[in-house]
């Protein structure tokens, strides 16, 4: 317990900081933009989850739904044309496309990638007659990911806010006037981001911003945006995909959005390549994969995929309420499955992966691995490539500014601290022997005999796939409607299970951290909401209910503390 003094003194620290915050910071007040704002549709989302998990899962899909339809607008629009053949004439000419994200956008760049690489190696397969002239563009597209391939197992959120690292990151690159940078970020204003596509231009290295924000009130609004927004060099691409299901979780509707326009372009290049190598064929143009984008979402609304998702989630809910941990199985689609299941820490502050050096720690509620290979074969399989980590020195940190605390907090983000998370078929004593213990293939198609050998060691284990569900799809290169159903598919799963326990209310993600200043200013924004109090008070209880945790020893998030402390209005 804390005596009274030493709360009057977190008091005045929060205060003093949410003061600071609110003059200091007004970049961070974001609740002008569509992405950060509640989804009409959804603002009683967990209610409905309590008293029908189907018609919860019907809810969100609805929402992926509105989001399929204005795709089909979208992709017919000319300024998305414009940035289709700005791919497709990079990679034509010999450039790379580079596609730079945080967080979620830079999980989806890293999916654009790997996508990618596997469309090329399947057409080296079915062209074995040109399979040498394809081997060239295997590289031809890649990704910049705030804090390198690390940051897909576990976020590191404190390198978001960090210009500097962008640019460092995209120095490393080596890029040319020939190549193509697209900087990916829902709200437009991504800190790391914006330092990536501002060192690009510098190098007169042609550039687009892919949002899903209005860009006109930006360089206004936030002064981080105005170099890049009013740069002549800069393009942007607005994708106007509305709300999120749940508020400000990028991680759904717009992070598909970006990855389903961004793939349909990669498409288009491909199409390209076979030409140009003397195969005939005909690009079926962007309307086509637009509609087929939302016959394929509709698909998941049938009897059968509802009741299937919704048995999913009353499963995981059972498990985790028992005292149990989930242990998602994949391989193709690991890359898939991996990316929604890191993004529940952040986004519903569950346990993060631990690695083999965090055994100590409470376990993550699911975890990613592959059957089919031990782990720096799954790591390799994940990526289609060899992991690109960070392995810079505490001097290099410095130069970018990074504090002597900062630096101390950074964890081992290098190629060795990836490979300590155990993703292939190692056992995990700690998680097969967890009360409840459940086993859960992920894919298109039912599972292979080495995810059964597996799964025995398991309590129990079961299959979420698009074939049971009873989904059909077009067949494109880079698998695009695969990558999208399942994408939809596990973020509707992750979001219903927090619903079912707690962790949403309405449709506000409550129990979530403040790591970074786009999160201070969400969580203020929700208890606001919630408890009925002014924003800057919101602000400061959020303060104080992380320092009193911190004093306390406790790990608990602080914006979840202040509802209970405030109350619901």
């Amino acid at each position: 317990m804390l005596t009274d003094m030493e709360l009057a003194a977190l008091r005045q620290q929060a205060a003093e900081e949410a003061n600071r915050f609110v003059t200091q910071e007004q970049d961070y007040r974001m609740s002008y933009i569509e992405a950060e704002k509640p989804h009409p549709h959804t603002r009683k989302l967990s209610q409905t989850y309590a008293k029908s998990v189907i018609d919860g899962v019907k809810m969100i899909l609805e929402v992926d739904q509105q989001m399929a339809q204005r795709a089909v607008q979208a992709l017919s629009t000319p300024e998305y044309a414009a940035f289709a053949e700005a791919i497709r004439t990079t990679i034509r000419n010999g450039g790379r496309v580079i596609f730079s994200g945080c967080g979620s956008s830079g999980r989806l760049s890293m999916g654009l990638e790997k996508a990618w690489r596997n469309g090329i190696r399947n057409l080296m397969a079915q062209y074995p007659q040109i399979a040498d002239t394809l081997a060239q563009y295997l590289e031809t597209v890649g990704n910049i990911m705030s804090g390198g391939d690390y940051a897909v197992i576990r976020a590191a959120e404190s390198f978001e806010d960090s210009t500097a690292m962008g640019k460092h990151q995209t120095k490393l690159l080596g890029l040319n006037e020939k190549d193509l940078v697209i900087g990916v970020t829902a709200t437009g204003e991504t800190t790391s981001i914006l330092g990536t596509v501002y060192q690009a231009m510098e190098q007169n290295v042609p550039v687009y911003m892919l949002i899903c924000a209005d860009p006109k009130p930006l360089p206004d609004k936030m002064a981080r945006c105005r170099d890049v927004y009013t740069h002549p060099g800069c393009r942007v691409l607005s994708l106007p995909c509305g709300p999120m299901a749940l508020t400000g979780s990028t991680r759904m509707q717009s992070s598909t959005f970006e990855q389903f326009a961004a793939a349909v372009a990669l498409e288009g290049a491909m199409w390209d390549i076979l030409e140009k190598n003397g195969v005939a064929n005909e690009f079926r143009g962007y309307d086509w994969y637009a509609q087929q984008f939302l016959a394929s979402v509709e698909q998941l609304l049938s009897e059968k995929s509802l009741e299937q998702l919704a048995e999913a989630t009353l499963l995981e809910q059972k498990v985790y309420e028992a005292g149990g941990l989930m242990t998602l199985y994949a391989d193709d689609f690991l890359l898939d499955v991996l990316t929604d299941t890191t993004e529940r820490s952040p986004t519903f502050m569950t346990p993060p992966f631990c690695s083999l050096d965090m055994q100590d720690q409470p376990q993550s509620w699911a975890f990613v691995k592959n059957p089919n290979c031990d782990t720096e074969e799954a790591w390799n399989r994940c990526f289609l490539r060899k992991p690109r980590c960070i392995e810079w020195d505490a001097d290099t940190y410095r130069a970018l500014g990074f504090t002597e605390k900062q630096i101390q907090a950074i964890p081992d983000i290098t190629y060795r601290g990836i490979q300590r998370f155990c993703i292939g078929r190692e056992p995990m004593p700690q998680r097969e022997n967890a009360p409840a213990s459940f086993a859960l293939w992920v894919d298109v198609a039912a599972a292979p005999e080495s995810f059964h050998h597996c799964a025995a060691a398991y309590q129990s284990s079961g299959q979420l796939t698009l074939e049971a569900v009873g989904i059909s799809l077009p067949q494109t290169h880079m698998e695009i409607y695969e990558h999208m159903c399942l994408k939809l598919m596990l973020n509707t799963l992750s979001t219903g299970v927090m619903a079912r326990m707690g962790r949403i209310h309405g449709n506000w993600m409550t129990c979530m951290a403040i790591s970074n200043k786009k999160l201070m200013d969400r969580g203020a924004r929700i208890v606001s909401d919630l408890c009925g109090v002014p924003y800057e008070q919101a602000l400061a209880e959020n303060f104080f209910s992380r320092l009193e945790s911190d004093a306390l020893g406790i790990h608990r998030s602080p914006v979840q503390e202040s509802i209970r402390r405030l109350g619901m209005k």
